[in-house]
């Protein structure tokens, strides 16, 4: 765990995921990282699906899996439920950030391309 001057929070990186908080967070934030990593991971496929119209419309199209790996890594701030693609690789400018309102990743909601 910690400190990022850049993002202005506490962050620590698990399995290829940046996990991030505006506090520093409890003792027990290993059983959340490990809970979220999990479950992003399982719905790692449908999150691509809820963003590829959009990533598609904006920069051609591309397989699922050259998605994957040009999003980078994800930053995952569960306090207020964003994930943001802060390194992506289809251009240099953009951040790509959406929603989740469940633990499960499946409700997701306002993906957005910002430049």
């Amino acid at each position: 765990m910690k400190f990022d001057e850049e993002l202005e929070q506490f962050v620590f990186e698990y399995h290829g995921l940046i996990f991030a908080w505006d506090e520093e967070p409890g003792e027990d934030y290993m059983e959340q990282v490990k809970a979220i990593s999990e479950k992003y991971n399982a719905q790692l496929d449908s999150i691509i699906e809820f963003m590829m119209p959009d990533i598609t419309a904006t920069f051609g199209d591309f397989s699922t899996d050259k998605i994957k790996e040009k999003l980078g890594k994800p930053v995952i701030n569960y306090d207020n439920g964003q994930v943001n693609y802060l390194e992506q690789s289809f251009d240099d400018i953009h951040i790509f950030t959406f929603e989740f309102m469940d633990d499960e990743f499946q409700d997701l909601k306002y993906f957005s391309i910002d430049g």
